[in-house]
């Protein structure tokens, strides 16, 4: 392992294996635009540092050469990020919990004010008199014959018992 980068020493040691990098992708089930990525040491193009990780190791594993070494010179190679937790950048803004306050309380008044607005409403208990109504006057000729009644008039037969 003497190469100075990772992607040069994979490349190198899948070349003196002769193998194609297709070949490499088949046995490893890495796209080949993943393998290429990892020979070329565009770490950026890849996912996570954990898939990289993994991608060495089973690139590593391919080329049979020892993927603990291989790793660890990653390791080496990286610069070291310290990790923020996900929300640790995120302005912790507190004006949307006043509105939601604000809009609460908001509704809970209309809803009591509603309540009491219905509640105190003129009560209609008192009956209406009908002896001051006037009486309804159907003129005879408006009135339609009922669509109900039967259309065949039956009349009795005299019988004809002596």
């Amino acid at each position: 392992m003497t190469r100075h980068s990772i992607g040069a020493l994979l490349k190198s040691e899948r070349e003196t294996r002769d193998l194609s990098i297709e070949e490499v992708s088949s046995t490893t089930r890495i796209p080949r635009r993943t393998l290429e990525s990892l020979e070329d040491d565009r770490f950026d193009d890849l996912p996570s540092g954990v898939f990289v990780r993994g991608f060495i190791k089973a690139y590593a594993s391919a080329v049979d050469i020892d993927a603990h070494e291989v790793l660890a010179r990653f390791d080496e190679q990286q610069p070291k990020t310290t990790l923020t937790p996900p929300l640790a950048g995120i302005r912790r803004d507190r004006s949307y919990v006043w509105l939601l306050a604000i809009t609460t309380a908001a509704l809970f008044a209309i809803i009591v004010a509603t309540f009491v607005m219905v509640r105190r409403a003129p009560a209609q208990n008192e009956p209406i008199e009908l002896s001051s109504l006037q009486p309804c006057q159907v003129e005879p000729d408006r009135v339609e014959p009922y669509s109900y009644a039967p259309s065949i008039i039956v009349t009795p037969i005299a019988s004809s018992h002596s």
